[in-house]
């Protein structure tokens, strides 16, 4: 199956990085300042938009600070039961974020889209950890 696959060092400690992914102001601060949820595991992250797909994900697994897994749950296409794994990692001074986001049928659909937009969230993740700027892609 095919898979989107990421990485991206930023200039932060992993906790801090950990902290974007598995809290609801980290999760505001570079995804989108709807979102909704806890980021405990079995719950579910909900981002609302005013013009694009709501979506939801399950957090299926969160071990701080190294690793945070997402099924989607809901949203267009064929991204429901994909699942985006992050991985964190701390290289020299910086931490490195990996993101796959597996479980694709094909490359079809919202499949490249979904890589771009990954892409640029990522790019809003790292700014957010590094400056403590909110950044969002889509509100």
């Amino acid at each position: 199956m095919p898979e989107i696959d990421h990485k991206i060092k930023i200039d932060a400690t992993p906790e801090r990085v950990f902290a974007a992914l598995s809290t609801l102001d980290g999760v505001k601060g570079w995804h989108t300042p709807t979102a909704s949820g806890t980021g405990a595991v079995g719950s579910e992250w909900v981002f609302s938009f005013a013009d694009h797909p709501e979506f939801g994900w399950e957090v299926t697994e969160s071990e701080a600070p190294s690793r945070v897994v997402w099924r989607c749950t809901r949203g267009p296409g064929d991204s429901v039961g994909t699942t985006a794994t992050f991985t964190v990692a701390p290289v020299g001074t910086r931490t490195l974020l990996e993101l796959q986001h597996a479980g694709w049928p094909g490359t079809h659909g919202n499949f490249r889209k979904c890589n771009t937009t990954w892409g640029v969230l990522l790019h809003h993740l790292r700014d957010f950890v590094e400056t403590g700027d909110t950044v969002t892609a889509f509100e």
